[in-house]
C-alpha cells in the first residue's frame, strides 16, 4: 500500500494510507477539503453544548443546595465565580475554533485563486 505524498505539520512525512485513484490519505486529499472543513465545523459547533448542559446543570444544583442550606451562601459563590471562569473558557475556546476554520478557509481561498 502506497503511503501519503504530503508532509505533517512537523514536516514529516505523512504515514496514512492514500485512497484509491490519489496520491494523498483521506486527511490530506485535497478533493476532501471542503468535507474535511465541513465536518470540523460541525464538531466545534457540537463539542460545547455537552459541556454547556452540565454547566447549567451544576448551577441549577447548586442554587437550590444554596437555597435549602445544604451548601453555604460563600462556598456556592466560590463555586458560582468558577463556573463564569469555566464558562468563559468554553467560549473563548469557541471563539479560537472559529477563528481557526475561517483562517483555513481563507488559506484554501487564497491557494485556489493562486490557481
Amino acid at each position: 500500500m502506497d503511503k501519503c505524498a504530503a508532509k505533517t505539520r512537523n514536516g514529516r512525512p505523512c504515514r496514512g494510507i492514500v485512497r484509491l485513484g490519489s496520491d494523498y490519505c483521506p486527511a490530506h486529499d485535497p478533493a476532501r477539503a471542503d468535507a474535511r472543513r465541513k465536518a470540523a465545523s460541525k464538531a466545534a459547533r457540537s463539542k460545547p453544548g455537552g459541556e454547556i448542559k452540565a454547566l447549567k446543570d451544576q448551577l441549577k444544583k447548586l442554587t437550590a443546595d444554596v437555597l435549602a442550606g445544604r451548601v453555604g451562601p460563600k462556598a456556592g459563590a466560590v463555586v458560582a465565580q468558577a463556573a463564569n471562569v469555566y464558562a468563559r473558557l468554553i467560549q473563548l475556546e469557541m471563539k479560537v475554533k472559529e477563528l481557526d476554520e475561517f483562517e483555513a478557509r481563507l488559506a484554501a481561498l487564497e491557494k485556489e485563486a493562486k490557481g
